[in-house]
């Protein structure tokens, strides 16, 4: 049980990821909080300033799917070898990806009228520090069974 929470958690994470990494990808204008932001409508911003939000958007994608795969591939990985070196490293890239957007997100609320999606960052976190309990919960069974297996 404890490896199918664990399992669950971390997939819908990086689910979220992937999701908005994709949108940022294929997005063709800024999303409706850097409109709040700017006040202005995309049709409103000089072509130059399309192009480096566009750009922008597309780094911050290839970021996020990235980590998204790389989280999926490593529990994946995780579910079949009980590898004890995995469970941080999914923590870290989680919380990683996560603060950092946090920490942007927060700059344009504090400073615009803005309202990036700060609470799916929250919500990463929190399936990431789930998915990291419970996979380490499968870690200490799966030790347990080895231990009676030599018993």
């Amino acid at each position: 049980m404890n490896s199918k929470i664990g399992n669950i958690t971390t997939y819908i994470a990086a689910f979220i990821l992937l999701v908005m990494g994709v949108i940022y990808l294929f997005k063709n204008s800024f999303m409706p909080y850097h409109s709040e932001a700017l006040m202005l409508e995309w049709n409103q911003v000089s072509k130059n300033f399309q192009t480096l939000i566009l750009a922008l958007m597309r780094a911050v994608a290839g970021g996020f799917i990235t980590v998204a795969v790389g989280i999926g591939v490593l529990q994946y990985k995780f579910s079949s070898t009980k590898s004890a070196w995995i469970p941080p490293l999914l923590l870290f890239m989680g919380l990683f990806i996560s603060f950092t957007s946090i920490y942007a997100n927060l700059i344009v609320r504090f400073n615009s009228e803005g309202k990036p999606p700060t609470a799916l960052a929250f919500l990463g976190i929190g399936l990431m520090i789930i998915g990291y309990i419970f996979n380490l919960k499968s870690l200490k069974e799966k030790t347990q069974e080895v231990i009676k297996e030599e018993v």
